[in-house]
């Protein structure tokens, strides 16, 4: 694992990065690096986020004309643009010895885009969105993040890519080499199996409670939106995550947790797992996306109706209310 130790600025100091899209990740992004001492030139289509750019006081320009300017670019758009953005408007301005960095491994992992020869190029994938991003690094702290060189044509990939880790913070709580091709699943599982099935817990206690006769709001509170559990599982990020319901949990707590754990989740759970970590793997997944993509996201849109109508969301809508909030 690679710290503030292991990295310099120095291996930066002659390079101007051009942020490619400021929006949750690349806000944080440039606003770091300039903080570190970096030249940084923002790249961003004529939209609100340019303008955001622009106001925060950013040299910001269309992204083929950041690209150009550039001696390392990071790439900080949603997935699904990098494709046809990268190949109009990124590739063409790319130049030997540049560094090319994404922040996910998705593009590369399912062959979206082709790299040249001749330019470095590295995963710098934090494991926090935007804002603590930011906020941990005016702190004076810093989030992980998984680092690979996929490719290294200068020698110094590692070296440079580890450059920005610091200056955007990351080495400061530790960067950790993944391979891009893990980085990429695991994130993909995350977001298709555990968070879902948080979700799903989440939803179906609440249900269980307000249908054998709880109030509603105090019902969700105690469920999740109380914070009481996020603020557990951060503690259990360096804990560990039996270890916080120990030191934590009363004995109440712990004869609870440990009558029940291991019996909630039955063997149709995990081959659920399986079977979307095979997607994941085989390129179902990124196959059944792009048809949703081209569609427009329809399903999005669906879901969205039916949270929206959902108990769960009426009773935080009647929460937020009583504290006040919009």
């Amino acid at each position: 694992m690679y710290f503030e130790k292991d990295a310099s600025l120095h291996d930066i100091e002659d390079e101007v990065v051009a942020v490619v899209g400021y929006g949750i990740q690349g806000k944080a992004f440039a606003a770091n690096l300039r903080d570190s001492g970096v030249r940084v030139v923002v790249g961003n289509r004529d939209d609100d986020y340019r303008k955001a750019a622009l106001a925060d006081g950013f040299d910001t320009r269309p992204i083929a004309e950041a690209v150009a300017a550039a001696t390392t670019v990071l790439l900080l758009i949603p997935d699904e643009a990098h494709q046809e953005v990268y190949g109009s408007q990124i590739a063409p301005g790319l130049r030997d010895g540049d560094l090319f960095v994404l922040a996910h491994g998705f593009s590369l992992r399912y062959d979206r885009i082709a790299l040249p020869d001749g330019i470095d190029v590295a995963l710098l994938a934090p494991k926090m969105f935007g804002k603590p991003i930011r906020q941990r690094y005016t702190e004076g702290s810093g989030v992980l993040a998984f680092l690979d060189v996929v490719e290294d044509r200068t020698g110094r990939a590692l070296r440079r890519t580890l450059g920005i880790a610091k200056a955007v913070g990351f080495t400061r709580y530790g960067v950790l080499p993944v391979p891009l091709a893990t980085e990429t699943e695991l994130d993909l599982f995350q977001e298709q199996f555990l968070t879902p099935l948080l979700l799903d817990a989440f939803r179906t206690a609440f249900e269980v409670l307000v249908g054998a006769g709880c109030d509603p709001v105090p019902a969700l509170l105690d469920m999740h939106a109380s914070g009481e559990m996020a603020e557990m599982m951060v503690e259990a990020a360096t804990t560990g995550i039996y270890e916080v319901i120990e030191q934590q949990g009363s004995p109440t707590c712990r004869f609870g947790v440990q009558k029940y754990l291991g019996t909630l989740l039955g063997p149709d759970v995990r081959a659920k797992g399986e079977r979307i970590l095979g997607d994941i793997r085989n390129g179902a997944f990124v196959e059944e996306l792009s048809r949703e993509a081209q569609a427009g996201y329809p399903s999005l849109a669906d879901y969205r109706t039916a949270y929206e109508a959902g108990a769960m969301t009426r009773t935080h809508d009647t929460y937020r209310a009583i504290l006040g909030h919009p």
